[in-house]
């Protein structure tokens, strides 16, 4: 269930100070079904909420899985991707973005 996930990155995307939103999605077996399937719409409502604020947000996330997942890896970081995140191939390289993109690098 994302639904504090969804109900904190919204929370977050009204935070005039929050410039970034850090994500870390597994899949596999005993995770969210399809999490992009809810947390696209919920990045999509964020940076409509950023925007009409005036204000930029970015989505940096990390999807940690395999095309073997029952939610297949490529079909997950496709959604989230066309939802306006930005993916990268591990949390630790998700995390170094997060940190360019604050300090302006």
């Amino acid at each position: 269930d994302n639904d504090l996930r969804i109900r904190r990155l919204l929370q977050e995307a009204r935070d005039p100070e929050t410039a970034v939103i850090l994500l870390d999605v597994v899949l596999g077996y005993g995770a969210h079904p399809n999490p992009a399937a809810e947390l696209g719409p919920a990045i999509r409502e964020a940076y409509q909420i950023a925007s009409q604020a005036g204000r930029a947000l970015r989505v940096v996330a990390s999807v940690t899985g395999t095309e073997e997942d029952p939610q297949s890896l490529s079909r997950q970081v496709r959604a989230l991707e066309e939802a306006g995140a930005e993916i990268c191939p591990s949390n630790a390289a998700a995390a170094r973005l997060a940190a360019r993109l604050l300090l302006g690098a």
